[in-house]
């Protein structure tokens, strides 16, 4: 390192696991007052998509866009990369009619999310930070919270540091952070390697016409409207910050003891997701202290909201109610 500026954004590139148990304790403290705005504006209702109040939450200097459709029991959807809010436009319009409060967050560095600057900035624990600042904002005190990806590792994580915050929980692809590792997990994370290559992994994924992209992403997802969204100034380098700042090589070291997820929980993995070992999601249970349930969907890709929306609706619908 030629810096101690080096150093100390080294340090911060540690597993998302690493201090996970001082943060819940910080978290917990966690006071927004002044540096909380929120500006909100009435969106038009289109025949697809319910009428819904558009938020710009501060938290941190950091503002995010959230969508906050009707009223009802509060349900938090949290996407992952290279999403935003989009991601749910099948399972929103669902909810509302089945009597829920569908609340739909940019995450930082995604969407019409500001996208700060700095590795550091992307932690998970800054993550779990905005979630409960989301919910302090809408004067929430508990949502039943469901998240996808990174928004899964979001949402494991706040029930783990703030139980009283989440009624219900529903993860997507990725298991409890506590979940044993598989040599086929090993095998089909390599795409987390690469990304660590800070403007590297951003020249070769951008390279041809993005081919390398479209190549990792198997034909699967929102290709086009990926492309279009990490096209503007820093957004792709801002959603790669999320694996440089959680999963980061390290040296070896004892897992944190974590305590149990209080929250009922539900554990969805799709047969044809190339990134995520399922067995590791099956194993998940044994860190839940409430209820739990593991269902698998056949045939669907890592994008589940969207290649099995019926399917997962339904399975939302029973678990929430």
């Amino acid at each position: 390192m030629n810096s101690h500026r080096e150093r100390r954004s080294l340090n911060s590139r540690r597993s998302f696991l690493g201090g996970v148990l001082t943060a819940a304790t910080a978290l917990t403290k966690i006071t927004l007052g002044k540096s909380r705005e929120r500006q909100s504006l009435l969106v038009p209702a289109s025949p697809s998509t319910p009428r819904y109040t558009q938020h710009h939450i501060s938290r941190d200097g950091v503002a995010l866009h959230v969508e906050d459709h009707s009223t009802g029991r509060p349900v938090l959807l949290l996407h992952g990369w290279p999403d935003s809010s989009h991601l749910w436009r099948n399972q929103i319009p669902f909810l509302v009619a089945n009597g829920f409060r569908a609340i739909a967050p940019d995450q930082r560095g995604f969407g019409g999310s500001d996208r700060p600057e700095g590795v550091a900035a992307y932690s998970l624990q800054n993550a779990i930070a905005d979630v409960v600042g989301i919910l302090d904002a809408l004067g929430i005190d508990a949502a039943d919270i469901v998240g996808h990806d990174w928004g899964a590792a979001a949402a494991w994580l706040t029930a783990i540091a703030h139980p009283n915050r989440v009624r219900r929980l529903v993860v997507l692809s990725v298991p409890h952070p506590r979940a044993p590792q598989t040599l086929r997990q090993r095998e089909m994370a390599w795409y987390q390697l690469f990304f660590q290559f800070e403007g590297i992994a951003e020249a070769w994924l951008q390279h041809d016409n993005w081919a390398l992209f479209r190549e990792v992403l198997r034909g699967n997802g929102d290709i086009d409207r990926y492309i279009s969204d990490l096209s503007r100034p820093d957004a792709l380098r801002a959603s790669l910050n999320w694996y440089r700042a959680n999963l980061a090589p390290r040296l070896p070291e004892s897992p944190p003891k974590l305590p149990p997820v209080e929250a009922p929980t539900l554990g969805i993995w799709s047969s044809n997701d190339h990134y995520l070992d399922g067995e590791r999601m099956k194993m998940s249970g044994q860190f839940v202290k409430a209820r739990w349930r593991y269902q698998q969907i056949d045939d669907a890709s890592h994008w589940i909201p969207m290649d099995a929306p019926d399917r997962l609706n339904q399975l939302l619908l029973e678990w929430l109610n």
